[in-house]
């Protein structure tokens, strides 16, 4: 079998000996010469272009170089020419002329003639210039050296425009001469008179005009010669050649350039470039801008001319390297024929190998590749031998280990197999007891003989063996000195082993023994490699063994445990029958427990129903019943005004009855709302920082007039900024207005009533007393109890529903407070509540951004105007809470004030035109929100008055179409409405509000 595996990597080697005979000669001959061919044509490609590239850049620098002198020499001509225009206008005779052209003197002629024939022999002298003159500031010619042309007028171009403007001296670029047709340039300078002119002094403006063919072809034609193809060129801002071009007569300012040298070097670039000429040829071009006159310089040759030669070199070059390509495969054959006659020896071998002669080897006398592979091919047929071997002596042992399940019969026999097979004389297995922490030998292996004091047992680290227990890893000791205490009974004598190896018995990661193996010869690490295999393969065996022997005690055990769990099923099921009578007897009352449950439920959910429904019921009623108490109480304070007709003394008695009736009802309804809002936990608070004067002002206000009725004197000893305590101020005003009221009842004509307040720590103390007819001690807990009211003599001797002091205790408690009373009977009563107090102590002012601009102060900082608040007045509006809130002192009012009342109910609508008229208002109503957005943005009230439920357009529509514009003048809102607003509803009113207020804001 193994032949067979191994003959497959042989036939391999074979096949490539047969290939390399067969193909070699062709495919290095093909491989050499295309490496030549490559060779060849890279060195030749890459001197080309590095030579193309040395060139163009010699060719380059030289441009370079010579387009900076040609450049250096046009800006020195310009120069040379800037200063003979200078100096020509600080001439004194060019002064005297503009003098004289100046106060318009008549001996002008004169100077002329003399500046004329002065110009002539300059003209004479240097031969540069085309013509010079002098034109007035109208562009009228006065002298020239061109007679013809005196007294003529040029157009009114920079040449006369720029000096006048600029002052100096002005540079006109390359044109076509109207006069000559030829290519010029022009420099002007305005020339200053001493007196008069014009502004600046200016009289006259002095022109020299050049003929560039005269002058700058000449420049550029006699610097260097560029072969018979280059040239320079010189263009003008537009790209437009100034001078002849070689392959283009008649070009001088006739010919736009319109290649990629031209177009960058207009644009102000400089650099080089190779491209298509204007003559359809391949250029090489160095382009340099000069920015003074903004004119560009091309100097260019065609590449023919450049890079003809470096060619020419490349072909004589590309005929030598084929010369030696051919030389080197002749060379390259010769030797070829030499190398392949040892393959065919090396294939004969190869097939014997094949067919199992391990032993076959190759004579090798060469140490070059083929040497090589000679020397491969015999280290290949000895591994394979060896290999062979081994897979052998593997299946020996591990036919022997599965052939039993006996522990200590496997190892005997598996040593023994294990010894021979690998040529050691002496062998030992020493088996690990976990319960001794040792390891006891097992089997032993030494023919024909005894080993002399052999090892029972072993500790851990103890020899080699010991060694190779703790370690986990193979041990190998050779090369032992001859007084080494292991020795081995051979052929009737003690002989000291070659070399000993230790071979720890391995399962997974766990030591279960050690294999000593001793031998007289030497063995090489390849051997110790398979024996760390063979120790895994014991190893596993072992723990084969050793679990079967577990598994058949396990087994023994389990058949005397399911004896016992026999028995004890036996006893259980007595028990299980006792357990489930009790569990019956547990689900009885389990299904009761939940019927109870469910029942509890459902009576809770009922519950939460009816007093959803009382709160809805509640709210309604309150709703249904003010919409007639507002028409019974504002009717009759309006009847009471006098404002519809005077009143005999029994009318007014009646009326006084029906408006306190009318009140008390209310009284009633709002109490009976507070309570049931507080019943069922959907009180908003909006809870912050505020000055505890300010709502106790407010409540001192509402009880003035029974204040002033019974003649109470008043004592308030509470400043303002005195305590800054954290509450809600609308339920703060409450509470004062409850404790006053109530103080007010009970307390005869000509009392007194003290408030005042106190800091204690982290809570603010206040109190209400008044010298009224006091409490009895067993009362003062029953006065806080809904529909509880007592007297000096008991309950119910006074007027009332029992429920303002319930609900203060419930309002100061919602805070953060606790109320009680200190009272005998006949000595007044004292109220004593607490709040909370500010970490800050002070007054915190909040003021509302504001963009109307009054005309008394310079901002409006720290204004308290009502025109800057929106106001809720609960219906049926009251007379005196009406007017005190309508009292607008602001000083941006300067007329009567006047009021939009929306609101669906017509007694709203009649009762505040009547108590507001006679008091100077102006009043006009709208019954739906529709009519009043339109009565809002055509007449732009002070004031509106805002019901919030009408049908239609609900008072939040109002509010947001009015947010959509801009009041100048500022406005009031006064929202007006029986229905129970929410924090959130308040909030959504404000925000509305506060874009009326603040045009623009959000």
């Amino acid at each position: 079998m193994f032949k067979k595996i191994v003959s497959k990597p042989v036939s391999e080697v074979q096949n490539t000996i047969n290939s390399m005979r067969a193909g070699v000669r062709l495919k290095l001959m093909a491989v050499v010469l295309v490496a030549l061919l490559l060779l060849v044509v890279k060195n030749l490609y890459f001197d080309y272009w590095h030579a193309l590239d040395r060139n163009k850049a010699q060719v380059g620098k030289s441009f370079s170089l010579l387009g900076d002198m040609l450049e250096n020499d046009i800006l020195r001509w310009i120069d040379n020419r800037e200063n003979d225009v200078s100096t020509m206008a600080d001439n004194p005779l060019v002064r005297k002329f503009a003098g004289e052209v100046a106060r318009g003197s008549g001996n002008s002629t004169g100077t002329a003639e003399e500046l004329q024939r002065y110009w002539e022999k300059i003209m004479e002298q240097y031969g540069v210039y085309d013509e010079i003159y002098i034109s007035d500031i109208a562009g009228k010619i006065l002298v020239s050296t061109d007679s013809s042309r005196i007294n003529s007028y040029r157009p009114a171009d920079n040449l006369i425009i720029e000096p006048l403007r600029t002052g100096a001296i002005y540079f006109n670029d390359a044109y076509l001469s109207p006069a000559t047709k030829k290519p010029c340039i022009a420099f002007s300078i305005p020339v200053r008179a001493e007196e008069g002119g014009a502004p600046d002094g200016i009289a006259c403006i002095l022109v020299y005009r050049i003929d560039i063919q005269s002058v700058i072809q000449p420049l550029l034609e006699g610097t260097i010669s560029l072969g018979n193809t280059g040239e320079l060129v010189l263009l003008n801002k537009q790209g437009i050649a100034i001078n002849e071009l070689r392959f283009r007569p008649g070009s001088a300012l006739r010919y736009q350039l319109k290649s990629e040298p031209a177009l960058r070097v207009v644009q102000g670039d400089e650099g080089i470039a190779q491209g298509i000429g204007y003559n359809g040829e391949e250029m090489i071009s160095v382009y340099r801008y000069i920015p003074k006159v903004s004119w560009g310089l091309i100097i260019r040759q065609e590449t023919n001319e450049l890079f003809g030669p470096l060619r020419g070199d490349i072909l004589n070059s590309l005929f030598i390297s084929m010369a030696w390509v051919l030389l080197v495969l002749g060379i390259l054959l010769y030797f070829l024929n030499r190398m392949i006659k040892p393959l065919n020896s090396m294939e004969i071998a190869a097939r014997e190998i094949a067919g199992g002669d391990f032993s076959r080897r190759v004579a090798v006398n060469r140490r070059d590749e083929i040497g090589r592979l000679g020397n491969s091919l015999n280290y290949m047929a000895s591994e394979m031998g060896r290999q062979f071997k081994n897979q052998k002596n593997t299946q020996e042992v591990l036919k022997v280990l599965v052939s039993t399940l006996d522990l200590d019969r496997m190892l005997e026999k598996g040593l023994h197999t294990i010894c021979t097979s690998y040529n050691f004389n002496v062998g030992a297995i020493f088996l690990a007891d976990p319960e001794k922490g040792e390891y006891a030998s097992t089997a032993l292996y030494c023919p024909g003989q005894k080993l002399m004091d052999p090892k029972r047992v072993i500790r851990p680290g103890e020899g080699i063996e010991g060694l190779a227990a703790i370690t986990g890893k193979i041990q190998v000791v050779s090369d032992l000195p001859e007084d080494t205490v292991y020795t081995v009974n051979w052929l009737g004598g003690q002989l000291a082993p070659a070399n000993i190896v230790v071979i720890p018995l391995l399962f997974g990661k766990e030591v279960l023994g050690v294999m000593s193996l001793s031998s007289l010869n030497k063995n090489d690490h390849r051997q110790t490699e398979e024996l760390e295999t063979v120790g895994t393969l014991v190893g596993v065996a072992v723990n084969n063994a050793i679990m079967y022997k577990k598994a058949l005690d396990l087994s023994v055990q389990l058949k005397e445990a399911n004896e016992q769990l026999a028995q004890q099923n036996e006893e259980l099921s007595t028990q299980s029958e006792e357990l489930m009578s009790q569990a019956e007897e547990l689900q009885m009352q389990s299904e009761e427990l939940q019927t109870t449950t469910r029942k509890l439920q459902y009576k809770n959910t009922e519950l939460e129903r009816l007093a959803d429904q009382k709160t809805r019921f509640l709210a309604g009623l309150s709703h249904e019943l003010r919409a007639p108490l507002n028409a019974v109480i504002s009717f009759s304070d309006v009847l009471l005004d006098k404002v519809v007709g005077e009143l005999n003394q029994q009318q007014e008695r009646y009326l006084h009855e029906i408006l306190n009736s009318g009140q008390h009802l209310l009284n009633l309804i709002n109490d009976l709302l507070d309570l049931s809002k507080i019943e069922v936990g959907r009180v908003d608070l909006n809870i912050r920082e505020l000055d505890l004067s300010i709502p106790l002002e407010e409540a001192l206000a509402m009880v003035g007039a029974d204040v002033s009725r019974k003649r109470l004197e008043v004592t308030n000893l509470v400043n303002a900024g005195d305590c800054v305590v954290v509450a809600d101020k609308g339920k703060l005003k409450q509470i004062f207005l409850n404790l006053l009221t109530n103080a007010v009842k009970f307390t005869p004509v000509g009392g007194k009533l003290t408030i005042g307040s106190a800091c204690d720590g982290p809570k603010c103390r206040i109190w209400v007393a008044d010298t009224g007819i006091g409490i009895s001690p067993e009362y003062h807990d029953a006065i806080f109890e809904e529909f509880n009211q007592v007297g000096s003599k008991g309950p119910g001797q006074y007027t009332g529903t029992g429920l303002g002091l319930s609900i203060t205790k419930k309002l100061i408690e919602l805070q953060g407070g606790v109320i009680h009373v200190q009272s005998g009977e006949g000595v007044g009563a004292t109220f004593i509540f607490t709040l909370p107090l500010s970490e800050k102590n002070s007054v915190l002012r909040q003021s509302v951004d504001c963009n109307l601009k009054c005309s008394y102060r310079d901002s409006c900082e720290n204004c308290s105007c009502p025109r800057s608040k929106i106001t809720y007045l609960p219906k049926p509006l009251v007379k005196n809470a009406l007017l005190e809130s309508l009292d607008i002192k602001c000083c941006l009012v300067d007329k009567p004030l006047l009021v939009l009342v929306i609101d669906d109910d017509p007694a709203v609508r009649s009762f505040v035109p009547d108590i507001l008229i006679p008091r100077g208002y102006g009043v006009i109503t709208a019954g739906d929100g529709l009519i009043g957005v339109q009565l809002a943005l055509a007449k732009k009230p002070d004031i509106i008055i805002l019901d919030i439920v009408m049908p239609g357009k609900d008072g939040f529509e109002v509010l947001m179409e009015l947010s959509g514009h801009c009041w100048e003048k500022g406005l009031s809102i006064f929202i007006c409405t029986s229905k129970d607003l929410s924090r959130e509803e308040k909030q959504v009113l404000e925000q509305r509000f506060q874009r009326i207020f603040n045009p623009g804001g959000q």
